[in-house]
């Protein structure tokens, strides 16, 4: 039998064979050279992944502003707006925590090839997890990001922390893969042999018990990517011990990568009512306990990891609307959503990287009086917690709002009223650090050094992304919504 493939295929899998091919380079490129950390030293590594990201996200556009929606590598992957749409989050965070990565790892001494060349690979799995439309592709891209991410939350050898947080994650995570791969063996027999998403849903019988089984068997094992309660244990710790930057890409990119694979899932095969109750509850008290756990969290990183959680809840519900039959209401609110949470979070994430060069704490009250010696920092820091928060005339405002209409359309008016309370309860440790920037006497110890570029760069363009989709969201909401009727056919 000849094997062919077609240029279709060829482009489709170009953004992810960049990223690859660009994290082997800086790999090899960096062999032989000197340990020493200095930015001059080592800002090689940093431009090699920022051209080769760079280019990973113009291959995105080389097919046409219209990709090829069909089923590509024999119904492996696809290349709609959709799984485009979860590439691009993908690559522009990759890109910038390439852009902070140089100065921040150089000043704690571990500037190293390792590091960047992660971020491509996991960049690259996370890319397919997106196109990926079986269950064997699905699998494969979900393993090989998270070998990626676990060494990058373990990065700092040297810490304890570091080191307690990655083996936590990695214990929990193979856990978790334990569960994925037994749902995808229980759908795979339910369906009578399919792995492909389309066969599964058109063989599949929702009130078969094999195959409610095994699709929430399946979505346990993305809970534990996203952090959705109760399996969410791992997430404090390991964003408190890893490295900054490793957890601002664990935060934005693994999240992101994980819903935009659930949420095709989930339209493809549904689930039935009951599946979609459950969903409801782990909604309901992942919104609660993430929000309610932040309010006395000191940590900067401890508070946004509950953050996250607390949103992994407020993205559940569309999850909820499409196993329930209306794929079609949920529309644009996850694209929407993971893409607002994405630059407001590297916004986030871009202001401890500085904190944690000068302090190497993270604590609420090493904040205090940045105003005064860096107001750009302490402005884009307030935009992005005000938009975590859902404040209007940002981005999070219309997310947030966005899911909320929905729910209320699909005949979930309970999740779109709890979800307004933990969005409420939220204010409170969102408006801590705000305080502590504009109110507060600077800390006799507080010391910033001057941020790197990079670290500017990011917090400007993405707090500046943040007012803008709160101002003008029409044209992505727009977008979002022909990505998921993309899916829906």
């Amino acid at each position: 039998m000849e094997l062919t493939i077609s240029r279709a295929e060829i482009l489709a899998l170009l953004p992810a064979a960049i990223l690859f091919f660009t994290g082997l380079m800086q790999l090899f490129l960096d062999l032989g050279k000197s340990s020493a950390n200095t930015r001059s030293e080592k800002t090689h590594l940093a431009m090699i992944g920022v051209t080769g990201i760079l280019l990973a996200l113009a291959s995105l556009f080389i097919q046409g502003v219209e990709p090829s929606s069909g089923a590509l590598y024999a119904g492996a992957m696809t290349d709609d707006l959709f799984g485009r749409m979860g590439a691009g989050v993908i690559i522009i965070t990759a890109l910038f925590c390439s852009l902070m990565a140089g100065g921040y790892l150089a000043s704690s001494g571990n500037n190293r090839a390792e590091f960047h060349s992660l971020i491509c690979f996991s960049g690259g799995a996370m890319v397919l997890l997106c196109q990926a439309t079986n269950l064997i592709s699905i699998f494969v891209a979900i393993e090989t990001l998270s070998l990626a991410v676990y060494v990058l939350a373990g990065y700092f050898k040297n810490h304890q922390a570091s080191s307690e947080g990655a083996f936590k994650y990695f214990v929990l995570g193979a856990f978790s893969s334990g569960f994925l791969l037994l749902g995808m063996a229980f759908v795979y027999g339910a369906s009578g042999g399919s792995i492909s998403l389309a066969d599964i849903a058109a063989s599949a019988t929702h009130d078969d018990t094999l195959f409610a089984v095994g699709t929430f068997l399946m979505v346990i094992g993305f809970g534990f990517k996203v952090g959705a309660v109760p399996f969410h244990s791992w997430v404090p710790d390991v964003y408190q011990g890893a490295p900054v930057l490793s957890v601002g890409w664990m935060a934005v990119a693994v999240k992101s990568a994980s819903f935009f694979a659930l949420f095709r899932f989930v339209l493809f095969t549904g689930g039935g009512q009951i599946l979609a109750q459950i969903l409801a509850a782990i909604a309901v008290v992942t919104m609660l306990l993430g929000n309610l756990a932040a309010l006395n969290q000191l940590s900067l990183k401890r508070m946004l990891a509950y953050s996250g959680i607390a949103h992994t809840g407020y993205l559940l519900i569309p999850l909820v609307l499409a196993v329930s039959g209306s794929g079609a209401i949920a529309g644009a609110s996850i694209p929407f959503y993971l893409i607002s949470y994405a630059v407001t979070t590297l916004a986030a994430f871009g202001v401890i990287v500085a904190i944690s060069v000068a302090t190497d704490r993270d604590d609420v009250q090493d904040l205090n009086g940045l105003a005064r010696t860096r107001p750009l920092l302490a402005l884009g820091f307030t935009v992005a917690l005000l938009s975590l928060a859902g404040v209007p005339l940002t981005s999070g405002f219309i997310g947030k709002l966005m899911i909320f209409s929905d729910a209320i359309e699909g005949g979930f008016l309970h999740l779109a009223l709890i979800g307004i309370v933990a969005s409420l309860i939220s204010i409170y440790y969102y408006l801590r650090p705000v305080v502590a920037m504009w109110f507060k006497e600077p800390s006799t110890s507080f010391d910033l050094i001057p941020a790197s570029w990079g670290v500017q760069f990011t917090v400007a363009v993405c707090a500046i992304a943040t007012v803008a989709l709160g101002l003008f969201p029409d044209w992505l909401v727009n977008l979002s919504k022909l990505s998921v009727h993309a899916i829906l056919g």
